[in-house]
């Protein structure tokens, strides 16, 4: 699901939780944000090597205990991508309590509104 408006920043979510990843694409478009949402740290791979602009944040949920979501950072990194595309990572995993390496910031979840779009403003880049 690709939405436009007049913002110049693009975020990519990746959430596997449909009602939760609309959620965020909702309120991220309410705020002028580009967004692109996939489901999985696959696709979400796969959207990055396929959009000719690189979006100024990765939203990804993370579990500490996903392999997949593992793999994407690694990738990111290997790519030399990490500095260039930050990623901050959201997570109900209580076992992840700091920040993983190729992330830029961690939030719990439930997070309040307030907190997400100040951390989403903060870690974009600025295309």
């Amino acid at each position: 699901m690709v939405v436009a408006l007049d913002k110049p920043s693009t975020v990519l979510v990746v959430e596997s939780y449909d009602d939760l990843r609309e959620a965020l694409v909702a309120l991220l478009v309410l705020e002028g944000y580009t967004v692109l949402s996939v489901a999985t740290a696959t696709q979400a791979f796969e959207v990055l090597s396929q959009h000719p602009d690189m979006p100024s944040l990765v939203l990804l949920s993370l579990m500490l205990r996903n392999p997949e979501d593992q793999r994407f950072l690694v990738r990111l990194r290997n790519l030399d991508l990490t500095s260039r595309l930050p990623v901050l990572a959201l997570t109900a995993d209580p076992d992840l309590q700091a920040a993983p390496s190729g992330t830029v910031g961690l939030l719990g979840k439930p997070v309040r509104t307030e907190v997400l779009l100040a951390a989403v403003d903060r870690y974009r880049t600025r295309h």
